[in-house]
């Protein structure tokens, strides 16, 4: 028996993701979901997710809704330490101030857009901030890889390891997956699924990113979006899940 928690990546980014999300808590498939507070939740939404027990991090953003630049830039920014502090701060501060507003409670943990959470004067200013609001501390998503693919690797390698090494007392997943290219192809696609269930270690957060099929909005990954919601809901990942033994875990029961 192993506990893992499957974390839903960009809550709020759109009503087709709000509606994947909330129609796999209510199946119990997922555990946890990251929130875009720049984005919007419905009332009704929102309670959806605390009737299944859902919990809600920020995923907090600067490449998305927030429009701060590209990845590309923001890294170069980033590793520049170019950031005007004050502005970098006030931006901080009003995504956790919509997280709030929206949720009606602190994040159960935190994490980013694109893994922007742990690049460099990001992952300080953003500690400094969450220390100074929630005293209780919320818990931090790691990057630590359990695959060993290139793609896992970098990101850890991109500001993961800095974050593991010097945060302290803050609460983080032990390893981290669910990394892939987001070409949507459905055999691949189960493919890692298997292979990221029968690696992960106890303790494990994989991410996942689905939306309800629709043609109502659009973004750079909408197909692989659709394809992790048909997978998701299928008898076959139910059947995996249980052929691994795995457990739901809470973002609060990560040691």
């Amino acid at each position: 028996m192993k506990h893992i928690t499957l974390n839903v990546d960009d809550l709020g980014l759109s009503p087709a993701v709000n509606q994947a999300v909330c129609r796999l808590a209510a199946l119990g498939r997922v555990h946890a979901a990251s929130f875009m507070s720049l984005g919007r939740i419905a009332p009704d939404e929102l309670a959806a997710l605390r009737q299944a027990g859902i919990d809600i991090g920020l995923h907090f953003d600067l490449t998305g809704l927030a429009r701060q630049g590209t990845l590309g830039q923001v890294m170069a920014r980033s590793w520049l330490r170019a950031w005007p502090a004050a502005a970098l701060q006030e931006t901080i501060a009003r995504q956790m101030d919509a997280f709030e507003d929206q949720i009606g409670q602190p994040p159960a943990f935190i994490d980013g857009h694109q893994h922007v959470h742990q690049f460099p004067q990001i992952r300080e200013t953003l500690l400094q901030e969450a220390a100074a609001r929630y005293p209780a501390r919320p818990a931090l998503r790691s990057t630590r890889p359990f695959a060993r693919d290139h793609k896992s690797r970098l990101i850890h390698t991109l500001g993961g390891q800095h974050l593991d090494r010097h945060s302290d007392g803050w609460r983080k997943n032990p390893c981290f997956g669910g990394v892939y290219d987001f070409k949507p192809d459905a055999a691949t696609l189960a493919g890692h699924w298997q292979r990221w269930l029968a690696a992960a270690p106890d303790g494990s957060v994989i991410m996942c990113h689905p939306a309800v099929p629709g043609d109502d909005w659009q973004d750079d990954i909408k197909p692989a979006r659709e394809n992790e919601w048909r997978y998701l809901t299928s008898d076959a990942f139910a059947a995996l899940w249980q052929n691994h033994a795995c457990e739901t875990q809470r973002w609060a029961e990560i040691p």
